[in-house]
């Protein structure tokens, strides 16, 4: 929701009231590109003076065009159709991952303009020196205004006001202050947040036009690991130290296999991308010797679909143990649905049945009556995107990144000026 400032009085200061209004007119024309002007006072409720008012000074600001859109009809003047400027302002994407990291830049309406991969160094200086400098080969040729931040995806426990990494096993990273170095050598603001946080934030939003977002879901990755972003009435649920909803050790048996978090019988170590290789080559199939846990995972989704039953069992008892876990997130959150990253959004057609099977054995029909389970639209680029997304959130709906004071939801605000 928009950040906003208050006078001393209480009152919304006039600086704060119009970029409300920008970002609020900004962001529905985000939604529904080619929307009009009529259409977005219908849907904002803000009178057609004031839109008249924001959308004219967003064209000066270059950050919208309007153009005329052909009816055939000859009386009165002809409907304008708006659409953002999408490469007036660019955003940084960065996804830090233990096999290759990457780096991209996206204008406003999430399009990919550059990529570049990191391959991965055990030495986090290094490898942060080699990040930064992607960082700026993707943003070179562009003004250093135009680029709206760096939005920096981190697996494991962060701090992410300060982006130090508490606890990432993966990467072999502790009390690593990621933020401090990077600071150091860029000159636009950083945003950190957990991978599958923004996997779900990509979930959000870069949604078709015309849908309504999700408020209530879970969504789960199993890449490198087993993390979850919980979603409850449309905002990400941290907890008190952005250290929550860590699903993936979540013990589901006490005598399990040991967990690279220092516990036994975690969930990640039944349903994670790791966990299916091991079924597969446990059950016998060969080891594919491919130094990437989710290139491996999706080469044995492939032989199950080209008939391998060796890959089509492992997959599904991987399945069965990813159920186990949904269980307890039907009991705890009661989601509108719960989202799977890859390799299991590539594979769904093929492990539905398992799960399906395994929830109406453990969970209550009335729980299951309203939930919906769902592949990814994103898949192996969800965190990716939803670090992009970060920054441009941040840009569509507040009005100073430093601030988190937020309007309750479904308050909006008009004034002219």
């Amino acid at each position: 929701m928009p950040t906003v400032s208050f006078t001393t009085s209480g009152a919304l200061g006039k600086s704060a009231l119009r970029q409300a209004n920008e970002r609020l007119v900004l962001n529905s024309i985000r939604r529904s590109p080619g929307i009009s002007r009529a259409e977005i006072a219908r849907t904002t409720g803000f009178s057609r003076t004031s839109v008249t008012f924001v959308v004219n000074r967003l064209i000066r600001e270059r950050l919208v065009v309007e153009e005329k859109v052909e009816t055939g009809a000859q009386a009165g003047r002809p409907p304008t159709a708006l659409h953002l400027a999408a490469r007036s302002r660019m955003a940084i994407g960065v996804e830090v991952a233990r096999t290759k990291s990457r780096v991209v830049l996206v204008d406003l309406s999430g399009e990919v303009v550059r990529q570049r991969d990191v391959p991965w160094q055990s030495d986090p200086n290094g490898f942060l020196g080699d990040l930064q400098l992607a960082i700026c080969d993707v943003a070179s040729g562009y003004k250093v205004r135009q680029i709206l931040g760096v939005g920096i995806s981190l697996p494991g426990t962060i701090d992410k006001s300060a982006g130090r990494v508490l606890g990432a096993e993966g990467l072999g990273w502790f009390n690593l202050e990621v933020g401090a170095i990077l600071r150091r050598r860029l000159p636009w603001p950083l945003f950190f947040e957990n991978d599958a946080n923004l996997a779900a934030l990509a979930e959000q939003w870069y949604l078709p036009a015309g849908r309504e977002p999700l408020r209530y879901f879970v969504y789960v990755q199993t890449q490198g690991g087993l993390g979850t972003g919980v979603v409850v009435d449309g905002r990400i649920l941290h907890g008190v130290a952005s250290a929550g909803t860590e699903f993936g050790h979540v013990m589901l048996y006490p005598d399990g296999r040991p967990c690279r978090c220092g516990n036994r019988g975690c969930w990640e170590q039944y349903a994670s991308d790791a966990a299916l290789v091991r079924n597969y080559v446990e059950l016998g199939g060969p080891d594919g010797g491919v130094d990437s846990l989710l290139q491996d995972s999706l080469r044995i989704v492939k032989l199950a679909r080209a008939g391998d039953e060796i890959a089509l069992q492992a997959l599904r008892g991987t399945a069965a143990s990813l159920a186990l876990g949904f269980v307890n997130l039907v009991a705890v959150f009661n989601p509108q649905a719960i989202i799977m990253g890859e390799p299991f959004s590539s594979a769904w057609d093929l492990v539905e049945d398992v799960v399906h099977n395994e929830l109406k054995r453990r969970v209550p029909a009335y729980s299951l009556s309203n939930l919906r389970l769902l592949p990814s639209r994103e898949g192996a680029d969800a965190t990716l995107r939803g670090a992009a997304a970060l920054v441009l959130a941040g840009f569509f709906t507040s009005f100073d990144h430093t601030k988190d004071d937020s309007l309750p939801n479904g308050v909006s605000i008009e004034a002219h000026g």
